[in-house]
């Protein structure tokens, strides 16, 4: 029996994907990145879930993938169609005609995360290496980015006279950056804990506590700036490993 609760926790993810993108036609964009967080917390239990029963099995593993592309794929690509089409003054039922095609692709473009994705979560599968670490973006990190985009526009909106992410080619240029993240073959550090005392795991630490005081302050919206310092992170210590090294 318990080799079921891991992968009905999956499912709740994968359901929580499917919720969103209902909400994200219905045109609320708020509810749909919510929904996107909650998926978050289901695809965090079932893997713990999964080591806590010793429950692993392959049919898990395939159902996470495909939950995870939903939810942090195509889920996530909708929310960014969505803020791009508003950037532009459009709706989601938007007519074809009399757009200009630039602006169809700057639209469309954000189907580039829905594939960079289905990448990701299929060679992640098929490469044991990446049990200590990513190589690549983690797709939940992606996903949770973009979802956190409508919540950190309206903020800045609302608050600051910044308005970048009302340009609509500044956040296709983001889609190309994370779609190419996703598939890169770029190290990012796991922020899984085996042993506490191990040093390599003080990026993990470190990025936690930040992370901590920033969702303190600025709640979900901050995982827009947490995830930029994780990328940031991994690239510092890809740049210096001797550093890493030396701690270790």
């Amino acid at each position: 029996m318990r080799k079921y609760i891991p992968n009905t926790i999956t499912a709740l993810n994968l359901v929580c994907g499917v919720l969103s993108i209902f909400f994200i036609i219905r045109g609320e964009v708020i509810w749909a990145s919510y929904i996107v967080f909650i998926a978050a917390i289901f695809d965090f239990l079932d893997g713990f879930a999964a080591r806590l029963l010793n429950a692993y099995s392959d049919l898990g593993k395939e159902l996470d993938s495909l939950a995870d592309l939903i939810s942090f794929g195509l889920a996530p690509s909708f929310i960014v169609i969505h803020e791009i089409a508003d950037a532009m003054g459009l709706t989601l039922q938007f007519s074809l005609q009399g757009i200009k095609p630039f602006h169809l692709l700057l639209l469309f473009l954000p189907i580039l995360l829905v594939v960079a994705t289905a990448f990701r979560l299929a060679r992640f599968n098929n490469d044991p290496a990446q049990e200590e670490k990513f190589l690549g973006l983690p797709s939940p990190a992606s996903g949770l980015f973009f979802a956190s985009l409508p919540l950190v526009r309206n903020y800045l909106e609302e608050y600051s006279s910044i308005s970048f992410l009302n340009n609509p080619a500044f956040i296709v240029a983001l889609v190309l950056i994370f779609s190419y993240l996703l598939v890169s073959n770029v190290p990012m550090f796991s922020l899984k804990i085996k042993n506490i005392r191990d040093k390599k795991n003080i990026p993990s630490y470190i990025i936690g506590i930040i992370s901590l005081l920033l969702l303190f302050l600025f709640s979900l919206k901050a995982v827009f700036a947490i995830v930029i310092l994780y990328i940031f992170m991994s690239l510092i210590l890809v740049l210096f490993p001797q550093n890493t090294e030396k701690e270790r």
